[in-house]
């Protein structure tokens, strides 16, 4: 006769368990890797695709990079708009999502209002316009400012901005355009609010103080984030308004102005730069310091 059948012992369903356990413990890092993975790719992309914008903003304006502000109010008012490159290059580009690195936690609604360091939306009759600019204001896509985007003091502190052409880039293929940015930190040094329309480079001098900043020989001064500052672990400008949104915090999303995008360890941006607080290091070797423009 056969045997009647039989349920589970109480053995064989913790074996079962524990093998399923077992089982997760190993895939779920694998998971939560190519998850991880696939936003580092996905934010490659976006960069990408906001350099070429800016690529194709310089064929149409005689290979001239768009200018860093008009007016420095940051105000959409359309009695006297302010811009930014992200707005100018937006219309290259028609995709509002792509200015949001997939590692950022910031809301839409946070890039729209990020602190009152900028008009709020809900506060101006033109909301919809000063939405957007704050918007592009807080991308995760930060302009080589120092190098790309310059703006200039004169000696009584006037701003004066120049466009930058782009047959003026020694070496596009090795010259960083933009990199993964953040807007600021809370006191506990927690990002918020989003990118930064503009990152520090590093280092601006070689030995003995020699500017290599376009047109440093015009202007005494430079309007600046206030450079990297390694030693204020929870400064919003600690890597100079860069962020390493990826890989645990060590990856940041780099392009190029030749157009080519990847990402690179935080370590590997200062590569020829002693790096101190506040451009106090200087740039030790020109061959392989890749923010200038100028060698």
């Amino acid at each position: 006769m056969l045997n009647p059948r039989r349920a589970f012992t109480l053995i064989e369903l913790l074996v079962v368990i524990a093998i399923i356990a077992i089982l997760a413990a190993i895939l779920f890092p694998v998971f939560a890797q190519a998850k991880s993975a696939a936003k580092k790719t996905a934010s490659i992309s976006n960069n990408k695709q906001l350099t070429l914008g800016a690529l194709q903003y310089y064929n149409d304006f005689d290979d001239l990079f768009p200018i860093a502000a008009y007016n420095e109010t940051f105000s959409a008012n359309p009695a006297s708009p302010d811009s930014i490159p992200m707005v100018m290059i937006y219309p290259y580009v028609k995709n509002m999502g792509v200015m949001m690195d997939p590692m950022d936690p910031a809301t839409v609604d946070q890039r729209q209002y990020p602190d009152s360091s900028v008009p709020n939306p809900a506060s101006v009759p033109w909301s919809s316009a000063q939405a957007f600019y704050n918007f592009c204001l807080t991308s995760d896509w930060g302009i080589n400012a120092q190098y790309f985007d310059p703006v200039f003091l004169d000696a009584n502190f006037n701003l004066h901005m120049e466009a930058i052409n782009d047959t003026a880039i020694v070496k596009p293929a090795e010259t960083y355009m933009a990199l993964s940015s953040l807007w600021g930190r809370t006191a506990s040094g927690a990002p918020y609010g989003g990118g930064n329309a503009g990152v520090d480079p590093p280092c601006v001098f070689e030995a003995g103080y020699k500017d290599t900043r376009p047109d440093a020989s015009n202007y005494p001064y430079y309007y600046w984030y206030g450079g990297w500052n390694p030693d204020q672990t929870l400064a919003w400008n600690q890597f100079g308004g860069v962020w390493p949104w990826h890989t645990g915090g060590r990856m940041v999303v780099v392009s190029f102005a030749d157009g080519h995008a990847k990402s690179l360890q935080l370590t590997q941006i200062t590569t020829g730069c002693n790096v101190l607080d506040g451009f106090g290091g200087f740039i030790t070797n020109e061959a392989t310091y890749d923010w200038s423009t100028t060698f």
